[in-house]
């Protein structure tokens, strides 16, 4: 998952064919199946296969280094995801490591990446220091404000690759790949672009959509040497796991989605979608490892997208990204008329309708502007904005469309493998309505109330990119990870509060930075 998109999408063969590049190969194909552990034995040597979700990526930033200063703020660092990762808090209830644990480059089983990191990370602005009077600063003057520089540049060689972690040596057992999708799990063996210098010419449409290629080695490449062909299915199969845990197809559902739906070299059909996790499932059971599924949230009720819809109460802009809730909020502070107007000619200029939508970089486009909500969201994108500026009325519904496809091919897959499934879609969904009587839904909402944890922006869920979980959202789904192993395979693992990752006296040391106290 990127935050970082752009909408020149005019070659549908290109871009299929970019989907393919550096792909071959598949998973372990063992003649029977062993059986699987159950209980305690479950947990010996937990694997995780995933994308940026199961990677820890927070706020737009692949990091994993606790000592990066924070230029906007003397004195304080950035927080580093990777340690407050869902993956890595399900980690740690299930073998008794601790935060200190995985944040050493000697002891973790993360691919810690070191400072500056992979990716600009989206900070709250601070106007002392910049002199921008803005919530957030522009993502190209984001925290670590890198481009293309050395450091990205090495992430795509096998040579050079270390340079970009703090543990070069390290096996990790934490395979998630930013930007990776489901059929790439499978099959993609190399970064599928060579730099993250731009693509010359035509090619430069495809950029966005390589998004996996800076993050591959510098997450899989210490097992090039024993792993052939490279794939990370292939990785997660040699390491025999007993427990792996897969999230996979929110980047299917985003490319699909910020290409204004050009880009269908993704898992696009639910019959697709059971296949490839079907692969993925069956082959780790092959290896003898219990398998536990998730599914996805819908995309569209993440608050990286900004309703047009008028809200009806005050407890709708509590609960729901809704773009006339966000202007006259505090982080923005305009007068009710004022973003009324802004609602209104927006939703006619883009024809968003009454059931579009604005994305968080549509926003920030137009709070950057010298004269705020002056641009041009089309020219902003370099044509065609629908799809990652903002998401227009008749395309909101085939996004839906996607988004379900790919949960009810999960789903299926799940049922016919026996493999555990954990519904993140319902959670979230009840989150969003404010349904308490969801348990989880419940202990989300409940955290401090008012302030966390909603799917509003800045509802302490999600962090400031509007896609990647806070550390209490995160806390959140290690929890549900937790609550489907144990009821699948008899396991009694600790539970992980929300409240306590959110207050910063459970597993993360330190106050959830990306949530309202």
């Amino acid at each position: 998952m990127r935050t970082h998109v752009s909408l020149a999408f005019k070659t549908l063969a290109l871009l299929a064919a970019a989907s393919l590049a550096a792909c071959g190969g598949g998973g372990s194909t063992t003649s029977s199946i062993p059986v699987a552990p159950t209980g305690s034995k479950v947990l010996n040597n937990i694997v995780g296969v995933g994308d940026s979700l199961t990677a820890g990526y927070q706020s737009g930033g692949f990091l994993g280094d606790t000592s990066l200063a924070d230029p906007f703020y003397p004195g304080l660092n950035v927080p580093p995801g990777q340690e407050s990762g869902w993956w890595s808090e399900f980690y740690m209830a299930a073998t008794g490591a601790n935060y200190t644990t995985m944040a050493n480059p000697a002891t973790s089983v993360l691919p810690l990446i070191a400072k500056p990191g992979l990716s600009n990370q989206l900070v709250p602005n601070n106007p002392a220091v910049t002199g921008v009077n803005l919530p957030f600063l522009p993502l190209s003057q984001a925290i670590p404000g890198h481009g293309c520089d050395a450091f990205s540049k090495a992430g795509y060689s096998l040579s050079t690759f270390g340079t970009t972690r703090m543990n070069p040596a390290a096996s990790p057992k934490d395979l998630g790949v930013p930007g990776i999708t489901l059929h790439e799990a499978i099959t993609m063996y190399q970064p599928n672009e060579a730099t993250c210098a731009a693509l010359p010419g035509p090619l430069a449409i495809l950029q966005p959509l390589l998004s996996e290629a800076g993050p591959f080695y510098p997450v899989l490449g210490t097992y090039a040497s024993t792993v052939s062909p490279l794939t990370m299915l292939n990785a997660a199969v040699a390491q025999r796991p007993t427990l792996t845990t897969v999230w996979l197809g929110a980047n299917d559902v985003l490319h699909y989605t910020f290409s204004g739906g050009a880009f269908t070299g993704v898992d696009t059909t639910a019959a697709q979608t059971q296949a490839d996790m079907t692969q993925i499932i069956t082959s780790l059971q092959k290896s003898g490892s219990a398998v536990v599924v998730a599914n996805l949230p819908n995309v569209l009720q993440t608050p990286f997208f900004f309703s047009i819809a008028m809200p009806t109460s005050a407890q709708q802009c509590s609960l729901q990204a809704n773009l006339y809730c966000l202007l006259v909020s505090p982080l923005v502070g305009l007068p009710a008329a004022n973003a009324q107007a802004i609602v209104n000619g927006m939703a006619t200029q883009y024809s968003l309708g009454t059931t579009g939508y604005v994305t968080l970089e549509g926003v920030i486009a137009e709070l950057s502007a010298s004269t705020p909500f002056s641009v041009n969201l089309d020219q902003a994108a370099g044509g065609n904005g629908n799809g990652s500026m903002y998401i227009n009325a008749a395309f909101a519904p085939k996004v839906q469309a996607e988004n379900d496809a790919l949960n009810t091919g999960i789903n299926a897959a799940a049922a016919a493998t026996g493999a555990a499934l954990v519904d993140v879609k319902t959670v979230f969904e009840d989150i969003y309505t404010g349904n308490t009587a969801d348990p989880s839904a419940a202990l989300a909402l409940s955290v401090n109330p008012g302030k966390c944890c909603s799917l509003a922006y800045y509802g302490g869920l999600l962090s400031f990119d509007g896609l990647h979980p806070s550390n209490t959202g995160y806390a959140l789904i290690a929890d549900m990870f937790i609550q489907a192993v144990d009821a699948k395979f008899g396991t009694s693992v600790a539970p992980v509060s929300p409240a306590a990752v959110y207050n910063g006296t459970g597993p993360i040391p330190f106050p959830d930075p990306y949530a309202q106290h």
